[in-house]
């Protein structure tokens, strides 16, 4: 896959992003890929993915998040600084924020591949956010989110506000022994979601040891509904 670095014009500012190419070929769909807490969109993490749909001839655009990467200004002190500006952030506004930046994100997509369809890919924080941007936002043909919970009010409320106004057809990845959102939680934000078509892979192992297997069949799950076989 081929990689470009573009900006995304918000109006005030703009967002710098990733943009992977299909190899020798014209992308037939684009998805719109949010990473996670604490890494950049030049994460490893985000490469599976992003290789796996480009190779079905998918488009893939990764935004920086705020407060990470290039957007992140000062070096946070540890992991536990991370999770804290993360909260501030999202507490303060960010929900609403970050919700309006991934609308831009999808009019420049659709503006530069006019005609395709567009699906979104975000696991942990992506879901977080991912639910709020999917939230009645019936132009998204289908997603891929997971590795995030919730639980009855008040405990989540965000999750809980937005997950039945998600209404596209979703794979959903939850792993057995998540130590950061356990089983539970996870099934309750799965039930939660609004979609008449979703599909649970579930797999062993910890919160980041998702088997490239479900990653797999979670990348075709998107793009069977993005229009390819």
């Amino acid at each position: 896959m081929r990689e470009k670095q573009v900006d995304i014009a918000t109006g005030t500012s703009t967002i710098p992003a990733s943009l992977y190419l299909p190899e020798h070929r014209t992308a037939a769909a684009v998805v719109l890929l949010g990473h996670g807490l604490g890494v950049d969109r030049h994460h490893e993490y985000n490469k599976l993915p992003a290789r796996l749909l480009t190779e079905r001839g998918c488009a893939v655009l990764i935004p920086e998040l705020p407060l990470h990467g290039d957007r992140r200004g000062e070096e946070p002190a540890d992991w536990q600084a991370v999770v804290d500006a993360w909260q501030a952030y999202w507490g303060g506004g960010g929900v609403e924020a970050l919700a309006a930046e991934w609308r831009v994100t999808q009019r420049y997509a659709r503006d530069r591949f006019p005609g395709c369809a567009i699906g979104y890919f975000g696991l942990s924080l992506g879901t977080q956010y991912g639910v709020a941007f999917l939230a009645g936002n019936d132009s998204i043909e289908a997603a891929v989110l997971g590795l995030f919970g919730s639980l009855p009010l008040p405990k989540t409320p965000v999750m809980n506000r937005y997950a039945p106004l998600v209404t596209c057809p979703v794979a959903f990845i939850k792993q057995t022994d998540d130590e950061i959102h356990p089983g539970p939680t996870v099934d309750h934000l799965f039930d939660s979601l609004g979609s008449k078509t979703k599909r649970m892979i579930e797999g062993i192992g910890r919160h980041a040891e998702v088997a490239g297997a479900n990653i797999d069949a979670a990348t075709r799950f998107l793009a069977s509904y993005l229009g390819i076989p």
